[in-house]
This record gives structure tokens, C-alpha cells and sequence, in this order.
């Protein structure tokens, strides 16, 4: 899970799907080579042509990138 803080809204991205939706719909910059790395990664998870952790690694440097502050929040532990 990524929460992203921009603009005073905070976005929280817990699947490739919702990263996708907020490149192509919030982000800052439609620009560089993070940003189209993180498109190419989250859309090539749905044809398993990426792994999600490929995908999360691609976000965050997109973020990175285009400098928008974010938490990686640890998910919550599966009781049994």
C-alpha cells in the first residue's frame, strides 16, 4: 500500500489498477522516463508480463520522480 499526498488529497494505491488510475488521472507530470516505466510495468501485471512488485518498485520511482511525497504503509498482518 502507497499513500500519496498531493495537493492536500491523499490517495491510497493498493493495487496496479488504482496506480494506473492515478498516473493517467492525477499525477503532475505526464512526463519521463519513471512515469512511462510505471505505465508500462502496472498495465503489463494485467497480461503477467510484470510481477506487482515490479509494478510498486516502477510507482514509487515514478513518485520519485516526478517528487510526490508518499508513505509505503506495511500491510496489516493475516491472523489465522
Amino acid at each position: 500500500m502507497i499513500a500519496c499526498r498531493r495537493s492536500g488529497a491523499v490517495y491510497t494505491v493498493t493495487s496496479t489498477r488504482e496506480a494506473l488510475k492515478l498516473l493517467f488521472t492525477a499525477w503532475p507530470v505526464a512526463e519521463g522516463k519513471a512515469y512511462f516505466s510505471a505505465l508500462e510495468v502496472c498495465d503489463g501485471v494485467a497480461i503477467g508480463k510484470a510481477s506487482p512488485e515490479d509494478a510498486r518498485l516502477a510507482f514509487i520511482a515514478a513518485a520519485d520522480e516526478a517528487k510526490v511525497p508518499y508513505d509505503v504503509v506495511p500491510a496489516a498482518p493475516v491472523s489465522l
